[in-house]
């Protein structure tokens, strides 16, 4: 059979025939956008269908011409919207058919759903949170250790927009020392992400006490590109404190959930880092003039006090010694009527022991005289009585050793022993010979001299203690020429420095006593 081929272009434009009825209709279709692109005011891109695992199961070109994308931003603008046609985003779009001999078939973008965009925004936004969540990632960085007075500041914004000017005029109206290190970012558009984790990485290296994230007001798709997740992690486990400040009135930021602080705009957040100055200041204030009122009191009760001590010191003196006179004057008085009455006590215990020194003595020999006379009366009566048992004991030996028994008894004692006749006759005779040794020893023992003999040593040693204590009576020294010179108080005089001049003085002799004056002292040199 023979081949028949035909041209290109009459494919193509059969085609266009059959598709012509289905050009002219209109209908809605949720996509992603993928590989998109802007080009002479027009956006081209392919619309895509993933499956569950991401699998490309529909895809198709799509072209929004400039009058309709026009059209279309000027619809999301009144939704407070921006019209994100970035890769990856969920749209829909309702469409037409068109078919291009040299392009293919496309679809034609007429008109676009803001709900579509916002919806599938929330959506992405809910599942950030609840991951975040999930993982106990919320409280990480609120735990964050944050200086009562932060100084060294970390701001993640870009340079040069509102959010900057508000925050940096905020501070520096304050006139507060803040130190403030700008990390220039981009907070919208396809490279926050990339941006604001750059610009983290660096202020984690840095001595900073605080880092901020901040950007002006803006539509919920502007404001959408800070609800990034990886940012939201990066915040969650920096090892520095994180405040945001994100022009959200009405909404949250998946960034406000993981920060230490949030604060609805970038001045909120500085009015509060300010306000912890003013409120330090206001503190400091308080405290300046609670310590000036306090040190005036305490000046003032210390002034009092000096005064009152430099009166004391003036008139403590003079008041002491005349109460220290006071008292040594009634002391002394005290202690003159204490030693007179010492005096006189001693003077009466002195007389008493006088007279009985005077009649011990006598006492003392009556008493060992009466005790020598019983001692003679006893050894009498011990040593008759021991001589006369004696006598009795040797009369009674005498007859119990006589020598007639004990032939008898040897003469008995043969008839029954004939072979121990000699050893028992050796053996008496040696205890009788020791037993008549003893009875002599006995009989020198208790003779009558030794006994005498003892009572007269007995006697002279009586004899010569009393004339010991005779000698040291005083009335004996008296007699031989002694005297006892007493004060006028009565105490006895033992040296010339116990009397002075012109001093009574009393000499007791044997016979009386001299009451005399002393005119002068002598004292003798050795």
């Amino acid at each position: 059979m023979e081949k028949r081929f035909f041209p290109l272009s009459a494919i193509t434009k059969r085609i266009n025939e059959l598709l012509e009825p289905a050009i002219s209709k209109q209908f809605w279709v949720k996509a992603e956008i993928s590989t998109g692109r802007e080009r002479g005011g027009a956006f081209y891109c392919d619309l895509v269908e993933t499956d569950a695992g991401g699998k490309i199961v529909a895809k198709i070109a799509c072209t929004i011409w400039q009058r309709e994308l026009s059209t279309i931003k000027e619809l999301f603008k009144a939704r407070n919207m921006d019209l994100v046609l970035t890769n990856g985003t969920v749209v829909g779009f309702l469409c037409s058919l068109q078919f291009s001999p040299q392009y293919g078939l496309s679809l034609r973008v007429i008109d676009a759903d803001p709900s579509i965009a916002l919806g599938e925004m929330e959506l992405k936004k809910r599942e950030i949170i609840e991951r975040l969540q999930r993982e106990g990632l919320f409280e990480t960085n609120k735990e964050r250790f944050v200086p009562i007075l932060p100084l060294r500041l970390g701001l993640v914004t870009s340079s040069g927009s509102a959010a900057y000017n508000d925050f940096i005029q905020t501070l520096t109206a304050s006139g507060y020392g803040f130190k403030i290190y700008l990390a220039d970012a981009m907070v919208q558009g396809d490279q926050t992400e990339k941006s604001v984790l750059r610009a983290l990485d660096v202020f984690a290296d840095l001595d900073v006490d605080l880092v901020f994230i901040v950007r002006g007001g803006g539509s919920k798709t502007d404001l959408y590109f800070l609800d990034n997740e990886a940012i939201a992690r990066k915040i969650a486990a920096y090892p520095k404190p994180v405040w945001t400040g994100i022009g959200h009135e009405i909404d949250t930021s998946v960034l406000d959930y993981v920060a230490n602080r949030t604060f609805k705009t970038p001045t909120a957040a500085a009015e509060e880092l300010v306000a912890r100055f003013v409120q330090m200041q206001r503190q400091l204030d308080e405290a300046t003039n609670t310590l000036k009122t306090v040190w005036a009191y305490r000046l003032k009760i210390d002034q009092d006090y000096l005064t009152r001590a430099v009166t004391g010191i003036q008139q403590g003196p003079r008041k002491l010694l005349d109460v220290t006179a006071s008292c040594l004057r009634e002391q002394a008085q005290e202690l003159r009527a204490r030693v007179q009455g010492r005096l006189s006590t001693e003077q009466v215990g002195i007389g008493r022991r006088i007279e009985k020194l005077r009649s011990l003595p006598l006492a003392l020999a009556k008493t060992h005289l009466e005790r020598v006379a019983a001692k003679r009366q006893e050894l009498s009566s011990g040593a008759m009585y021991r001589l006369t048992r004696t006598g009795d004991t040797l009369s009674s030996l005498t007859q119990r050793f006589d020598k007639e028994r004990f032939l008898r008894r040897l003469a008995t004692e043969r008839d029954r022993n004939g072979k121990n006749r000699q050893q028992l006759r050796a053996r008496f005779l040696t205890s009788l010979r020791i037993k008549s040794v003893m009875l002599s020893n006995l009989k020198g023992r208790f003779k009558e001299e030794r006994v005498l003999q003892r009572i007269t040593l007995a006697r002279t040693s009586l004899n010569d203690k009393m004339a010991t204590l005779k000698a040291i009576d005083p009335q004996t020294v008296l007699q031989r020429g002694f005297a006892l010179l007493y004060s006028q108080q009565g105490s006895l005089v033992r040296s010339i420095c116990d009397v002075a001049e012109q001093q009574t003085i009393h000499t007791r002799l044997a016979d009386g006593t001299l009451i005399s004056k002393v005119i002068a002292k002598e004292k003798h040199h050795e």
